[in-house]
Order: structure tokens, then C-alpha cells, then sequence
């Protein structure tokens, strides 16, 4: 199993990959992304969630056919370079989705009376994705398998009341793709002290 790195260093440089080398993950690591993903915290710690590992070429090829068919990313003249790279690379992920090695659907059961919260499943897929950093998988998170919920559950045999959360490509990145730093709005401007609009100012840095 490859060695992990230090976690903030993971936290610092976990970026979406969206361009895969088509070598197979071995499962060790597979298993290590879905032991990771359980340690998230759980809403009433009921633990609803459930992930598919789709390595299938055959159900992979179908996946990929339902994201060829739905829209695609409107790159408009007022964007910036950087959102033009990342529309781009987007597009490209939804085109060639089936030739990602690996897919991994996060699910979270539907709790009767209640509204499915993304506080159940979505802290279970950053840990997949830090721990995909760790182990030197690239993936991303992407939530657009939603626009075909119901023929996905149907093609998995996913039960009525659970949900599709998140789709994840994982595999390793290719040539050309890298992590991190990621590019942020500085601190700042979206951290603030004591009310809103206190810009956070760490007094020890003075």
C-alpha cells in the first residue's frame, strides 16, 4: 500500500482531478478509501450510507452513455482563464466518465419525515478524498449523476428510499494532472471575527 502523507499537507494540496490514467486501483487502496469514508461523523450516528464500487466495464460504459446524453458546461466569454480550465476539464471528466477505472457512488438512506441532509454522507466523501490525496489517487467531487437518479438506481438496484449523494472517479492522475496548492479567496475575506464582516486577523502572526 503506498505510504501517506501528513494531513495538512493533504488538506492543503487535495485538489480535483479530472484526467485519469486507465492503470486498475488495486483493491487495497479501494479498501482503504471506504474505510476512510466510515470514520466520518453521522448524523444521530445512524450511519445510512452505503457506496457502490463500479469497476464493471459494462455498467461503467452505461454510466458513461447517461452523461454523454445530458448538458454540457456553457464556457462564456466573460469568464476568467482559471474557470475556462476548470469548465473544460469538467466537460472532458463527463465525456470520458467510463474510462475512469474506478467509480465510487456515495448513498445515504432517506430518514422517514425528515429531509435528506448532506451532513450524512457528504463528511464521508471528503474523507475519500483526502485519503485519495494520501494514497496518490486523484478523484473528484462531482454531484451531476443526480440529473439521472432514477435510471441509475434502477440499473444498481439502489432501494427507493436511499439516494444518490455523490459520483467519485477515482484512479491515478494522468501525465500533466497534479495537486495542489489550490487557489482561494484569502482568508480574510470569508473568515471573520466575532460578527460578520470582521475580517479574521491572526494576532499571533503580528
Amino acid at each position: 500500500m503506498a505510504e501517506g502523507i501528513d494531513l495538512f499537507e493533504a488538506i492543503d494540496t487535495q485538489r480535483a482531478i479530472r484526467y485519469f490514467r486507465p492503470d486498475p486501483v488495486p483493491d487495497e487502496l479501494i479498501t482503504r478509501l471506504l474505510q476512510a469514508a466510515i470514520k466520518g461523523p453521522s448524523g444521530g450516528i445512524r450511519q445510512g450510507w452505503g457506496f457502490i464500487v463500479i469497476r464493471d466495464p459494462e455498467i461503467r460504459r452505461k454510466i458513461g452513455d447517461l452523461y454523454r446524453t445530458g448538458s454540457t458546461f456553457e464556457i462564456r466569454p466573460d469568464m476568467t482563464a482559471q474557470e475556462r480550465r476548470v469548465y473544460t476539464a469538467a466537460q472532458h471528466l463527463e465525456d470520458h466518465m467510463d474510462e475512469v477505472p474506478v467509480l465510487i457512488l456515495a448513498c445515504i438512506q432517506a430518514v422517514p419525515g425528515a429531509t435528506v441532509s448532506g451532513g450524512s454522507i457528504f463528511p464521508a466523501v471528503q474523507n475519500i478524498l483526502l485519503a485519495a490525496r494520501g494514497l496518490g489517487l486523484g478523484s473528484a467531487l462531482t454531484t451531476r449523476q443526480t440529473r439521472f437518479e432514477a435510471e441509475i438506481k434502477s440499473m444498481l438496484d439502489i432501494p427507493e428510499d436511499v439516494m444518490t449523494a455523490a459520483l467519485l472517479p477515482v484512479g491515478f492522475p494522468a501525465d500533466g494532472s497534479r495537486y495542489g496548492p489550490t487557489r482561494r479567496r484569502p482568508l480574510e475575506e470569508v473568515a471573520f471575527s466575532d460578527r460578520w464582516g470582521r475580517g479574521w486577523q491572526d494576532d499571533t502572526s503580528a
